[in-house]
């Protein structure tokens, strides 16, 4: 069989080298739409969960001259941090170490590299397999191929590219990122990208300069990450401000998030990102740390930033399938997320070992193998996904005893690893301990909600869900509701949110469920139907009755669907 892919970043390159593992392949052809790699953005984690996937394709993530020109194809040059360190409005600090030796204890560990030094070790491998290196399943690299025609039949998929070639294989993989041209062509009704109104500042600062840093009064910080091989983070519940070392500690990671509604130049679509002066992230973490007490380092550390860009972070509901045919979604093509989990590299590479397992195991059945491809990764994919907004303090609402109680019966860490504020348990083995190659020999059930990840048994999880809130009134269910009417419940404090074609209103409910704040703040008076739809097992849908006002009133638009 051939495999088409659709676009060369990680997790192109990635789903590249975990096909010809498979076995099931012949020969491979990746197309990406840029003349050259990338060099957009700064640092990024690799956590155990990818990094033990990168280790078994033979891609080096800490090989390398870590002093080597900007984009050597020489080795990943990563930096492995002790730990991470974080500072409180009140001033106080604390520290967690990383464990990078995980429950598997394969010592698969924490990368955090700058993302071109990922990218360049995934080429290098690639490269080793390239047309002419007289090695089976040849992976061949195109650039300069944007996507702009699809076609399928019974027996394979063709993709047209802009300067004219054309590709016919077996299975076309998009991995093409969140503005994914394959989405665009290939699925009826994409869901658009939303803008997150959060934007965020990127940058390096060279080591030595890390070391001059001074306060404007010409003091030195209270605490200079040059003291420290650790990841820090600051925040409040606005802004976030977090540096690593990347790059083996030769350079400092600097990313700057703020939460800034009305801004103006992303949600109109003006581009991506775009290069911004010092002055401007200067004067917006000042502003936003006023009242911190480590708010003269974070100004130093804003004005020392080389050539910083400007972010607009936006995602994507969840899909409801990454498949259509021959053809499916991976990495943020079918999963966008944002980057407060440290996990968006991460989850590409886990859906390409699971895409491996999967034609390794059903060969020339295309049809079983995207479907169980998608069977194991999507919801674990969509939990990140949804999980990744609420670690932004303005979406998620301080936990009630209610909330606390539910989380701690489960004993699940529901935020990273580097996160030290505590939600939950402290077992974090589903997230850093999982190992996306095991998908089974049979194809699964389709997983609906997060009882099927708990290693609880189903006697815990029913008293569990004993224990969910329910109001003194439940609701009876029976109107019938326009959309102008639920656009009118449209805050925090009164919200009715819709949920494949009924409506609920959960204002009452939200304080007293783990995510419930968070998802009032996003969906109040619109359509919730991706993030609940298939989230929710059977038990919690049954529980969400009590809070169903009724059903709503089609529209001419929704008729037409």
């Amino acid at each position: 069989m051939r495999a088409v892919i659709v676009g060369a970043g990680m997790g192109g390159l990635m789903t590249a080298l975990a096909l010809r593992q498979s076995a099931a392949f012949s020969s491979i052809d990746v197309y990406e739409q840029t003349k050259e790699p990338a060099t957009a953005g700064a640092g990024l984690n690799v956590p155990p969960n990818g990094a033990r996937l990168c280790r078994w394709l033979g891609v080096d993530l800490d090989g390398g001259d870590h002093k080597g020109p900007h984009g050597a194809i020489d080795g990943g040059r990563a930096a492995i941090l002790e730990s991470s360190r974080q500072f409180n409005e009140d001033g106080s600090m604390s520290e967690r170490p990383f464990d990078h030796v995980t429950a598997t204890g394969d010592g698969a560990g924490f990368h955090h590299m700058h993302r071109l030094d990922l990218l360049m070790c995934l080429y290098k491998r690639v490269f080793e397999f390239g047309p002419d290196s007289g090695r089976p399943c040849p992976i061949a690299v195109h650039m300069d191929s944007r996507l702009t025609e699809l076609q399928q039949t019974a027996d394979g998929v063709t993709a047209i590219f802009s300067n004219g070639l054309a590709a016919t294989g077996d299975v076309l993989v998009g991995a093409d990122g969140i503005n994914s041209a394959t989405l665009e062509l290939a699925w009826p009704s994409p869901r658009p990208r939303r803008w997150t109104e959060v934007i965020c500042f990127r940058g390096l600062i060279p080591r030595a300069d890390v070391a001059a840093l001074r306060k404007a009064d010409g003091s030195p910080l209270d605490y200079n990450p040059i003291d420290s091989f650790s990841m820090d983070r600051h925040k409040t519940d606005t802004s976030a401000v977090t540096t690593y070392w990347v790059r083996r500690g030769e350079l400092l990671n600097v990313w700057i998030a703020h939460y800034e509604p009305e801004s103006t130049e992303f949600e109109q679509e003006e581009g991506d990102w775009f290069p911004v002066g010092n002055e401007e992230i200067v004067r917006q973490v000042g502003e936003a740390f006023a009242q911190a007490p480590n708010r003269d380092d974070l100004v130093a550390l804003a004005g020392a930033i080389v050539r910083p860009t400007k972010w607009g972070l936006y995602d994507r509901d969840a899909l409801d399938t990454w498949v259509q045919g021959r053809v499916c979604l991976l990495g943020d093509a079918a999963h966008p997320m944002l980057p407060t989990f440290g996990q968006g590299a991460a989850q590409s590479f886990e859906d390409a070992a699971a895409l491996s397992s999967a034609f390794a195991l059903h060969g020339r059945d295309v049809a079983t193998a995207l479907l169980h491809y998608e069977r194991v990764r999507h919801y674990r994919a969509t939990r990140f996904q949804l999980s990744s907004k609420f670690a932004f303090d303005h979406l998620r609402a301080r936990d009630t005893a209610a909330q606390k109680a539910l989380l701690e019966g489960l004993d699940e860490r529901v935020s990273p690893a580097f996160a030290h504020d505590k939600r939950g348990g402290e077992n974090d083995d589903w997230i850093y301990a999982y190992d996306a190659r095991d998908i089974g020999t049979e194809l699964p059930p389709r997983k609906l909600g997060p009882w099927d990840f708990r290693r609880a048994a189903k006697a815990d999880h029913a008293a569990i869900t004993q224990e969910l809130w329910t109001p003194a009134s439940p609701a009876d269910g029976t109107r019938r509701v326009t959309r102008e009417e639920v656009a009118r419940h449209d805050n925090k404090d009164d919200c009715w949110v819709i949920i494949s074609g009924k409506v609920y209103d959960i204002t009452e409910w939200a304080p007293h469920h783990p995510g419930g704040a968070g998802i009032a703040r996003m969906y109040a008076g619109k359509d919730a139907t991706a993030e609940f739809g298939d989230y929710h097992s059977a038990e919690a849908v049954a529980h969400m009755a009590n809070f169903c006002i009724g059903d709503l009133q089609p529209t001419g638009r929704d008729r037409t669907r």
